[in-house]
């Protein structure tokens, strides 16, 4: 990220607007920020910090602090920021969540906050403002501006206060953080989520490996108690005894077989012998009743000979009958053809009078038929007056919207003109209106001025008030700390004398006479110290008294120089209030003003556009005028339509008026053809029914003459073939020795014959059955006494019972032992896949583990990723850190402790060459630290723009640190990181600092200069000392 322009509107210090422009720094490459304290030089870092990602660079101060307290209030707090990402520009302009005054009324409200990002590539950065933004990607909701420009960064706020941004006081956070603390920083910067994920994957896939073991185990185990067994020992001792009572009951099933055996074997035998019993009574009852029917049976037998005899006869009976109902039926047809022959010579005589009617009928047919061809000449002059009408109706149609349309047009014309004079009278209205707004507008921004320079003047009273009590307060101090110094003089010149005089008594009773003095070197002792040596401690008394009486100075060094700046403050701000303009009038006599002037604003009301209804009045007038030319154009064209409606009329009525009455519609002309066509066809249908009656009733006629000599014919016939019949007939009677009487008889009979004759066979039958059974089951019983079945059946149902419950006794016995075998098999092909799925999880589970921090070194899968990064980080701010120490230091990764085993995570420590160890950064010195996160900064910078397609560091931004360096004359530490930095820049980077110290500023000239004044800060681009 390169900066190229920075737009600040009542931020911070800054009361209005300043664009600092780094175009001309970013062509130096290594750049300063200077100013007075205080005066906002860390404010430009906030502002961009603020623009990029919504907060400053303090993260617990509030957003809506940024605003600037010298601003006026209807100007808003606002950042734009113009940045480069690689070949594209970006703009971004934020504002913080403020208040402003209300529109209306008194009053403050808030705005929220707002964001907007452009893409403004390829657009030149001067012409880039609020009239030429770019490419708009993402506005007004904050939330998704600050997504989309995590997406185009590569890092968030965090990320950019560590490593892009060294914050005052804060530059070391990076360099003494803990590893948790490292890998959130760095995670984002180093696109790590691969291993991430792959970790959670393989602890995922891994905890459910180790849960389907769990499940399998605990599975097993539940079967097991199930079935009531605690373990698999257990479950083989039940399977042999359930084996022996299998055995046991086979046993005792194959013995209650052999009993139902025998059991069955006497029920066979007691139930044929009853069956015997039972057959001979039968056979015996049988018999009884048989020869009891016989007389009946002896009747019955001669009746069926008698009907046999008489069924000889009866073919020719029928035969008889068949032809007298034949010759009665020749009798009734030679009847039926006389009256069907008559009936034809009347309808003969019928048609011949139809037909001589019909005939008459031609005449009228043929002046039908000339009737309709002259009707087809006045059908086609119908037609053409239809069209005439036709097109008469079309044009009273057009001429009645013509009529409309001239309606229409001086409706609307009408309107217009109401329009146009409301139009003319509402502008006039507002041009009235608008000029008083502005008269107020002005006397109102007269005295917010003068407002403001009062209030201003208030503030700056006030100030001086403050100044001149801080001074109060800092001599008060003054005083004191000056008591303070004289009482620990006083003490520090008594613990001084005691000690000496300790001192000398001591070295007194060391003298020898004649021995040169220890102090001096004399030989002659004229007066040494007399007196006892007070007791130990006076060392230590003395030197305490010594620190208490330099720092005593050193806290009154600091109060003498704190009034004198309490005081130059208080004289600064003296000659701020002196110098301010005073308001003309006192300050309630202004507010009064002004609200007088807000409620007659307020009642003239919402500004109105001037121009827009300017514009619309010339609008309506151009519409007037079209309106009128439309007016026009519509009563021409309703007058031609009114013209050509006349002649329209005419022409249909020339060729109306030669129409015969009451055909002159096609309506009339196609009722008119209609009746003659069927009067036509009526006529034509007549004459051919006619015609064909005629020709149908002589051929009937010719028929019934023909159907009458048959029948008479066949009459002659059947009578004859009657006769011999009847003579057939009664030979037949004679031949089998009945009369007529007694063949009448027999055919009552005729449907009973085979019935009759199947008892009588049937009968003869069975006395000859009942004869042999009765006869073949008094073989059987023979000696033999009747059995008693039911106790048969009794016992032999017992046995069966018995055998029943011994074969269910075995079947649950068998199916035990299967089931418990069963069992086995299968807790055997469970325990076995567990086995298999432990040994095939277990790479898995260990892989997961080693990716999850179960290793020697407690690192996770996706530390180590970011370590063999952080590694390339540490090596590339080596080659910064070696020249800034002289080779001394080397930064290397530490190893931390944590809970009992070490831990090589993501730790910094420092390998000092003069000792050859290796030591915690935190035992830098101030200025070692600085230099040490300003390499791992730079180096940082290195690795992630290398390794990232997305992220780019083109610029470090570093605030104050400088001071912690010592210079000596040119060759100091300072000049080493002076001259790393120039290197630098010596590429595409750029580096800008904020510094107090005088040999920065004279080594980096260049940059920018920000001013302090009473009414806000102002920034100055510098090319140079001045």
């Amino acid at each position: 990220m390169r900066p190229i322009r920075l737009t600040l509107q009542a931020f911070g210090p800054f009361a209005t607007t300043e664009i600092i422009d780094f175009r001309s720094a970013l062509e130096i490459g290594l750049f300063g920020i200077y100013g007075q304290t205080g005066a906002g030089k860390s404010t430009l870092f906030s502002a961009m910090v603020f623009a990029l990602f919504g907060a400053p660079t303090k993260a617990d101060q509030e957003p809506r602090s940024l605003r600037s307290d010298h601003a006026a209030a209807d100007l808003p707090t606002e950042v734009e920021f113009l940045f480069e990402l690689g070949a594209k520009s970006y703009l971004i302009r934020r504002r913080p969540v403020q208040e402003r005054p209300k529109a209306r009324g008194a009053g403050m409200t808030a705005d929220a906050a707002e964001a907007a990002l452009f893409d403004v590539t390829g657009i030149a950065p001067d012409l880039i403002g609020s009239g030429q933004s770019g490419r708009v990607l993402a506005e007004k909701k904050v939330s998704v501006v600050d997504k989309q420009l995590r997406e185009l960064l590569g890092y968030g706020p965090d990320q950019f206060r560590q490593i892009v941004l060294l914050p005052q006081g804060r530059f070391e956070t990076f360099l003494a953080a803990k590893t948790d603390a490292r890998v959130e920083i760095l995670r984002e910067l180093f696109d790590v989520k691969i291993y991430r994920d792959l970790a959670a994957r393989l602890k995922d896939e891994a905890a459910q490996a180790e849960r389907a073991l769990r499940e399998q185990r605990a599975l097993y185990l539940a079967r097991l108690i199930e079935r009531g067994f605690e373990s698999a020992e257990a479950l083989e001792i039940g399977i042999t005894a359930a084996t022996a009572q299998v055995e046991e009951a086979r046993g005792r099933q194959q013995a209650e077989d052999a009993a139902q055996l025998l059991a069955r074997a006497g029920l066979a035998e007691g139930e044929r012998l009853e069956k015997a019993f039972v057959a001979a009574d039968g056979a015996s009852k049988a018999l009884e009743g048989l020869e009891a029917k016989a007389a009946v049976i002896g009747h019955l037998e001669r009746r069926v000979e008698t009907v046999s005899n008489a069924l000889h006869a009866r073919d020719l009976e029928t035969a008889w009958h068949d032809a007298a109902a034949a010759s009665r039926e020749a009798v009734a047809s030679v009847t039926t053809a006389a009256a069907d022959l008559e009936t034809a010579l009347q309808a003969r005589d019928f048609a011949e009078q139809t037909l001589e009617a019909a005939r008459a009928g031609e005449e009228r047919l043929r002046a039908v038929q000339a009737d309709l061809t002259r009707l087809k000449e006045v059908g086609e002059r119908v037609g053409q007056a239809a069209d005439l009408q036709a097109a008469f109706d079309r044009t009273s149609e057009d001429a009645a919207k013509a009529a409309q349309a001239l309606t229409a047009a001086d409706a609307a014309r009408e309107t217009l003109l109401a329009q146009r004079d409301a139009a003319d009278l509402a502008l006039e209205q507002a041009r009235r209106a608008e000029a008083s707004r502005s008269q107020l507008t002005a006397e109102l921004a007269g005295l917010d001025h003068e407002l403001a320079r009062a209030a201003a003047l208030a503030k700056a009273t006030a100030a001086v008030a403050e100044a001149e009590g801080r001074i109060e307060m800092a001599a008060g101090d003054l005083a004191a700390r000056i008591a303070d110094g004289d009482a620990t003089d006083t003490a520090l010149t008594e613990a001084e004398a005691r000690l000496t005089r300790t001192q000398a008594i001591i070295l007194a009773e060391k003298l020898t006479e004649g021995a040169p003095c220890p102090v001096c070197g004399g030989t002659d002792h004229p007066a040494p110290a007399q007196g006892s040596p007070e007791q130990s401690g006076l060392t230590e008394a003395f030197r305490k008294a010594q620190a208490a009486a330099r720092a005593a100075a050193e806290a009154k060094v600091r109060a003498e120089t704190e009034l004198t700046n309490c005081r130059r403050s208080c004289n600064e701000r003296r000659q701020a209030a002196a110098e301010m303009d005073r308001p003309t009038r006192p300050q309630a006599e202004l507010e009064a003003d002004k609200a007088r002037l807000d409620v007659a604003l307020t009642a003239i009301g919402a500004a109105l556009d001037l121009e827009t209804m300017a514009a619309r009045l010339a609008d309506l007038k151009q519409e007037v005028a079209q309106a009128e030319t439309a007016a026009t154009t519509a009563r021409i064209a309703a007058s031609t339509a009114a013209q050509a409606l006349a002649g329209a009329a005419a022409r249909r009525d020339a060729v109306v008026d030669a129409l015969p009455e009451g055909l002159r519609t096609p309506e009339a002309v196609a009722g008119r053809r209609t009746a003659l066509q069927g009067e036509e066809t009526r006529l034509a249908e007549a004459l051919e029914r006619a015609v064909q009656g005629d020709r149908a009733a002589a051929e009937a006629l010719t028929r019934a003459q023909e159907l009458l000599a048959a029948a008479q014919r066949m009459q002659e016939a059947q009578t004859g073939r009657a006769a011999r019949a009847q003579v057939d007939f009664t030979a037949r009677l004679h031949e089998v020795g009945l009369d007529e009487g007694g063949y009448a008889a027999c055919k009552a009979h005729f449907p009973t014959l085979g019935d009759d004759r199947k008892a009588v066979r049937d009968h003869q039958d069975g006395l000859i059955a009942a004869r042999t059974t009765l006869q073949y089951a008094q073989a059987d019983c023979a000696g033999c006494d009747r059995p008693d079945l039911e106790q048969l059946v009794q016992v032999q149902a017992a046995a069966a019972e018995r055998v029943r419950a011994a074969m269910t006794a075995l079947a649950e016995a068998e199916s035990a032992v299967e089931g418990l075998t069963v069992l086995r098999g299968s807790l055997s092909d469970a325990l076995a896949r567990t086995e298999v799925l432990e040994a095939e999880t277990g790479p898995l589970r260990g892989l997961a583990d080693l990716a999850n921090g179960k290793n020697d070194f407690n690192m996770t899968l996706e530390t180590f990723a970011i370590a063999a990064m952080f590694d390339q980080v540490l090596e590339a701010a080596n080659m910064r850190f070696d020249p800034m120490t002289r080779g001394r230091y080397r930064l290397e990764r530490a190893v931390e402790a944590s809970g009992g085993r070490g831990k090589r995570g993501l730790g910094i420590d420092v390998f000092d060459i003069n000792t050859g160890k290796a030591r915690p950064t935190a035992t830098l010195s101030g200025g070692e630290t600085f230099i040490s996160a300003l390499a791992l900064a730079l180096g940082l910078a290195d690795v992630v723009e290398s390794l990232s397609g997305k992220v780019r560091m083109d610029t470090i931004f570093i605030d104050e640190g400088f001071g912690s360096l010592d210079t000596e004359n040119g060759a100091g530490t300072l000049d080493q990181v002076l001259q790393v930095l120039a290197e630098l820049t010596e590429g595409s980077r750029a580096v800008g600092l904020i510094s107090h110290v005088g040999l920065v500023q004279e080594t980096i000239p260049q940059g920018f200069y920000v001013r302090s004044t009473p009414s806000g800060s102002r920034v100055e681009e510098r090319r140079g000392l001045g």
